[in-house]
């Protein structure tokens, strides 16, 4: 992607900086603000499993990484590696969540183009991403199965809650744009 990015062909956000803990940031909310408007206006979003790049930490163990929520949650055309485990098929069990491209990258270029050449496939992918996160990985979702589990009655608001997730998934609408956010 970057030697597409350099010949023009894609304009490519990408890490600049040395991954793994935690990067110093001026203000935290400030960078929560600007990386999701940057994904929200992004048409593709790379994700590979948690610590992709660091195998030997994991013992073969495979899991996902909050990557996967971040891209949904934008709406953006997530590429890359779907993991291997009972949790990604679990949380994210539909249609072309992630579009898979080789690990070494080889074949992006024309995984892009395809993608790129049916505006229809890609609308109806970002919508599904944002009606799923909608649906499936709203903080309301963690505590009702918290508390379903502990035996505690669910609060009104709840379902007001509830509801207004399933408004908002209805309303969901195509987010194009023509950037690619790479984390």
């Amino acid at each position: 992607m970057l030697k597409a990015a350099e010949r023009g062909e894609i304009f490519y956000v990408y890490d600049t900086h040395a991954g793994g803990g935690l990067t110093e940031v001026y203000d935290y909310r400030q960078h929560r603000e600007l990386f999701a408007s940057m994904v929200k206006r992004s048409r593709y979003f790379t994700v590979a499993a948690a610590k992709a790049d660091e195998r030997g930490e994991t013992a073969g163990q495979v899991e996902i990484g909050h990557w996967y929520f971040e891209g949904i949650a934008a709406g953006a055309v997530m590429i890359g590696e779907a993991p291997d485990c009972d949790a990604y098929r679990e949380l994210f069990g539909w249609p072309e969540a992630v579009i898979p491209i080789q690990p070494d990258g080889c074949d992006t270029t024309a995984v892009l183009q395809e993608l790129g050449s049916s505006p229809e496939r890609m609308a109806a992918i970002s919508k599904r991403n944002t009606k799923e996160a909608l649906l499936r990985h709203d903080w309301l979702h963690r505590w009702s199965e918290m508390f379903r589990i502990a035996g505690i009655e669910q609060s009104p608001r709840k379902a007001a809650r509830e509801q207004r997730l399933k408004d908002l998934a209805d309303l969901s609408t195509n987010r194009g744009s023509m950037a690619i956010l790479a984390y």
